[in-house]
Parts: C-alpha cells; sequence; structure tokens
C-alpha cells in the first residue's frame, strides 16, 4: 500500500512539473514573438482604385501619389503606360498626360527636383521629361544630372553602366570638388552619423548585391564632372565593404535607431535583416511574401516603394519611416 501511494505521488509530481515546463517553454516563446512583433509597426490599408494594369512607378509629390501603371488594350498584345494621380487617402484626383516618346520608352524613372516632376529615360540619360507644379502633362526638357541622395555637405549623383560596372559621387558643397568610387550599382543611400552606406544592385547574370561604407567622401578618388562615361570606376580607395554578395537581391536598406535594416525575400518569405559578420541576420519576418521596389527617399530616411503581393497579385505602396511601414493596397 505504502509503495503504491509513494508511486501516485511521484506520478502527481512528474506531471506537475512538466505541466510547469510547458508553461515556462510557451512564456519564452510568446515573449520572443512580442519582442519581434514590438520592435516593428506594420500597417495595412486598402486604396479605394483599381485599374487593369501593373503599378510600375510612384512618387510622391505636392501630397499626393503620382502613379504609373503599364496597363493592357483590347484586341492588342501591346501595352501601354497611364499615369494616375491619388490623393493621400488613396482617392482619384486626375490622369496626366504622357506624350508618344514617353510611351514608348522600356526603361525610365521618375525624379523629384525644384518642385517639379521629371521623368528621365534609364538608358545614357538621353531624355527628359518635366511636370510642373500645377500642370497635368508632361514637356521636354534639357537633360540633367540628379542627385541619389544630398545633405548639408554633399550632393550625391550616381551612374550605373550594367556589365561595365557603376559609381557614386560626392560633390563637396564648400569647395564644389567631386570624388568618385566603385558602386555597382547604387540604389539608395543613407547615413549613420557621419558614414555613408551606399547599397547597390546589379541584376547581370546571377545578380549581385553589396554594401559599401564610406567614412569620408573627401578621401575618395577626386573626379570630373562627367557622368556619363561608358564604364564605372574602379577606385575602391576610402571605401569599405560591408557586404559583398551573389545571386541575392535588396530592394531597399533603412534606418531604425541608428542601425542600418534590409529588406529581402527568399522563397518562403520577406524579412527585415541586419549585417552581422558581413551575412545577412534576419531580426523580423513578415506575415505575407511581397516584392518590393524602391521608388523615392525622402526626406529624414522616409521611403516611398511599389510592392506586389506574392499571393494574391495585387500591387500597392509601402512606405517606411523608421519603424513604421505602411502597407497600402490597391483594389
Amino acid at each position: 500500500m505504502k509503495n503504491l501511494l509513494l508511486i501516485l505521488l511521484i506520478s502527481i509530481l512528474i506531471s506537475s512539473f512538466g505541466k510547469s515546463q510547458n508553461k515556462k517553454t510557451l512564456a519564452i516563446n510568446e515573449t520572443e514573438i512580442s519582442k519581434e512583433s514590438s520592435e516593428f509597426i506594420i500597417k495595412k490599408d486598402t486604396f479605394d482604385f483599381s485599374i487593369n494594369g501593373d503599378l510600375r512607378k510612384v512618387e510622391y509629390f505636392n501630397n499626393k501619389y503620382y502613379c504609373m501603371f503599364q496597363t493592357n488594350r483590347e484586341n492588342t498584345t501591346r501595352s501601354f503606360k497611364k499615369m494616375v494621380v491619388l490623393d493621400k487617402n488613396g482617392s482619384f484626383i486626375e490622369d496626366v498626360f504622357l506624350p508618344k516618346l514617353i510611351q514608348n520608352m522600356n526603361y525610365y524613372k521618375l525624379e523629384i527636383e525644384n518642385d517639379s516632376l521629371f521623368l528621365q529615360r534609364k538608358q545614357f540619360d538621353e531624355e527628359n521629361f518635366v511636370l510642373g507644379k500645377y500642370v497635368a502633362d508632361f514637356q521636354p526638357t534639357e537633360t540633367r544630372a540628379f542627385k541619389t541622395y544630398e545633405d548639408q555637405q554633399f550632393n550625391v549623383y550616381s551612374t550605373c553602366r550594367g556589365e561595365w560596372g557603376g559609381t557614386i559621387f560626392f560633390q563637396d558643397k564648400k569647395t564644389n570638388e567631386l570624388f568618385e568610387g566603385s558602386s555597382t550599382c547604387p540604389t539608395v543611400v543613407n547615413k549613420i552619423g557621419n558614414e555613408y552606406y551606399v547599397t547597390n544592385y546589379m541584376g547581370h547574370m546571377m545578380g549581385f548585391a553589396s554594401i559599401n561604407k564610406i567614412s569620408d567622401p573627401r578621401k575618395l578618388e577626386k573626379s570630373e564632372w562627367n557622368f556619363k562615361k561608358r564604364f564605372g570606376s574602379k577606385n575602391q580607395k576610402g571605401i569599405e565593404k560591408v557586404l559583398d554578395t551573389m545571386d541575392f537581391y535588396i530592394p531597399t536598406s533603412f534606418v531604425v535607431k541608428d542601425k542600418l535594416l534590409h529588406i529581402y525575400n527568399d522563397d518562403n518569405g520577406t524579412y527585415i535583416a541586419d549585417i552581422e559578420n558581413k551575412k545577412m541576420k534576419v531580426i523580423y519576418t513578415f506575415d505575407f511574401k511581397f516584392y518590393p521596389q524602391l521608388n523615392q527617399q525622402l526626406e529624414n530616411g522616409k521611403q516611398v516603394l511599389t510592392f506586389e503581393d506574392a499571393e494574391t497579385k495585387k500591387d500597392g505602396i509601402l512606405l517606411i519611416d523608421g519603424n513604421n511601414l505602411n502597407f497600402k493596397f490597391l483594389r
């Protein structure tokens, strides 16, 4: 009888210990999930706007979204471009007339400068079109170089020549001196303290991604004012490689609490990561997979991106402001 009671007592103790251990493990897991989720504030909204086409470009201009769509026409396999203006809430405002020369462009980019919206042909910057602040159609304008980044000390420019490399240029605002370094091909520039971080991607062959740190742009090689060179710079002086990899794509990098973070995706999902020992370390996993594309870098590090939901194929606009990420889906 005593043995039976002893066995029963031991069984109860083991069972209680097991339950307490399970509760402890669950609490740890919940804390870890809560910690990951609280580091970033993720919001999802839906714009009450739909169109038969794909969102290709977007710029935030005059407190409105200027959205370029690639749309399809009936009874033809040809597609055409359509620019639509939406307000902050995603309501339709107006169409923007696009001349035939723009319709025929395969590669182009949108830029904001001097209270105007520019559309520039990507291939060798041959043509520019400008949209004034209070007009609704693009007009041809002289070719110019647009800044990739700017602060109180430097104007930053960049070029990309594909498989022939790319270049990052720093213009000293006080002396007007120009400095250059190899960078293939710059997609975004961020600044932490007095150091500049250049995120690069070149899609040739399997694709190459890298991040360069430039502590003092004045220690780069001196350059000349010629942004139309056929080949990218080979100068590595003053550049430190933070990341250098292949078969990898970083859509954008941004700063949160003086820390450089990166969005990327693989076959399983989309993530936010930092770099540790020259490798990506995931610190946040999104609850859906999407394909982002940086379109615009605003003041104070804010960014505007387009994205496509991998499952639903719906397009949208992603706004990044520090640790706040706001997804605006199109219907």
